[in-house]
């Protein structure tokens, strides 16, 4: 995590090599004070994720996959995906390769 300012983390899991930009939210839809891991979001491995970025409820964002700046992510995002925008789309699919997987 590169810069920590106004970030907030409430994840089920966060995976390995996970890049965490300033000022993202992982968390649930609605307020949890009890902190239930069923509505929070899962992390894969070696995931991008851009300053701003929200990943907001009980998605799973893929292994290899990069969030854009400011990314509203609702939905799970496939690996190897890029997904910007508010709501998030998918963009384009990266092509797995041998040299990620070292």
């Amino acid at each position: 995590m590169p810069h920590t300012v106004g970030t907030v983390i409430g994840a089920e899991r966060i995976g390995e090599q996970v890049t965490i930009m300033q000022g993202v939210t992982l968390g649930a839809k609605e307020p949890d004070m009890q902190f239930s891991l069923s509505t929070r979001p899962i992390i894969g491995n070696h995931v991008l994720i851009g300053a701003g970025a929200k990943i907001i409820g009980r998605v799973t964002v893929g292994d290899y996959a990069k969030i854009g700046a400011n990314a509203v992510v609702l939905h799970d995002i496939p690996p190897y995906a890029v997904a910007v925008g508010v709501p998030a789309r998918i963009v384009m699919r990266q092509m797995p390769n041998e040299s990620q997987d070292t």
